[in-house]
């Protein structure tokens, strides 16, 4: 694949202390790219440090790089078109993202922002990624382009300390990036990486910084957009929400209803509605969706209940429904995840 040999004189041992202190962070990303039948590239690909695959010939074209940064954050960068249809995903644990997506991006945040279109060089998006399945389906022809950062909960407290602020500020920051805002700054310093081709001897510095200043413009715009803006979530209505979610976990057998949330709650359906969209992402149904796929994913990997039974113990009367729902989500039936996530 035209992949570069690694130094005679590059110190293993720093190369081998490297990919022991990015295991977490391999497991996010490195489950996907198989999916994606990525090949990889020796010494990072022409960006000289991290990790870089081309996709395979026979299924698409593009790159996909990484580097992982102590073993709680990593820079990504993809530009990716497949000739047929890819389901790819991994189990992720909690974390936040931000970066520039391309149009073709847009779909996938759909669920998580209610985004319905962006700009045509790339969307500012940024979400928090809560434990669990991640996978998406994308369709031959649609280019899937990105330049991320992201953090785990560690190194988002570590790097909001390094540029000043909490990691409330930093996270809500992050979080507001919903496609509607414009901030030239930033999408400049995306492009910037994703253009960057640096030396083996100052590269992952470069990256690094470029991370702590992605995170320093997220927060200096927040803060200046945010005086004088709405408040914070009064602590009411976090209550109601914490309500309506506990609800809902203790519920997943049963046939759950908006008006169950909104009891449980003590709120208004446009109320409850206001409060999922804003801390969410997502309508208080579509948040009871996705833990009953979450839980799923696990009974199907962690039980031999039968396919019907994990049906039920996520509040699916029939096993067809439930099914299709599952398919839907990851692209495949509850059989074949089983037999995937089995035989890893």
């Amino acid at each position: 694949m035209g992949g570069k040999t690694v130094p005679d004189n590059q110190d293993s041992s720093g190369s081998n202390a490297a990919a022991r202190s990015s295991q977490r962070i391999d497991a996010i990303f490195l489950p996907q790219i198989a999916d994606m039948h990525g090949v990889e590239v020796e010494g990072g690909g022409e960006r000289e440090c991290g990790r870089a695959w081309m996709i395979d010939p026979a299924y698409g074209h593009g790159s996909y790089w990484y580097l992982a940064i102590d073993d709680a954050a990593a820079i990504a960068v993809f530009d990716l078109l497949f000739a047929e249809t890819v389901s790819f995903g991994a189990v992720v644990p909690n974390f936040f993202c931000f970066g520039s997506y391309g149009r073709s991006m847009i779909p996938y945040f759909a669920p998580l922002l209610g985004i319905e279109d962006g700009w045509e060089t790339g969307t500012l998006l940024g979400y928090a990624w809560r434990a669990g399945m991640c996978r998406e389906v994308v369709p031959p022809g649609e280019r899937l382009t990105v330049a991320s950062i992201s953090l785990l909960p560690e190194s988002a407290t570590g790097m909001a300390r390094a540029i000043g602020t909490d990691p409330v500020t930093l996270t809500t920051a992050i979080a507001r990036l919903d496609g509607t805002y414009r901030i030239p700054a930033l999408s400049r310093l995306f492009d910037e990486i994703k253009a960057a081709r640096l030396s083996r001897t100052v590269a992952e510095a470069y990256y690094r910084c470029k991370v702590t200043e992605a995170c320093a413009l997220v927060v200096d715009w927040h803060e200046e957009n945010t005086q004088g803006g709405a408040p914070r979530m009064r602590a009411v209505d976090r209550t109601s929400l914490n309500l309506a979610c506990a609800f809902a976990r203790e519920h997943l057998e049963d046939a759950i209803e908006l008006g169950d949330l909104c009891h449980a709650a003590c709120t208004s359906p446009s109320k409850l509605a206001s409060l999922f969209r804003n801390a969410e992402g997502t309508t208080p149904m579509g948040w009871v969706r996705d833990r009953r796929m979450e839980r799923a994913c696990e009974l199907l990997t962690s039980t031999d209940d039968s396919i019907a039974a994990v049906a039920a113990r996520v509040g699916f009367s029939r096993q067809g429904s439930f099914s299709e729902a599952f398919k839907e989500r990851f692209g495949m039936t509850p059989h074949r995840y089983r037999t995937l996530n089995r035989s890893v």
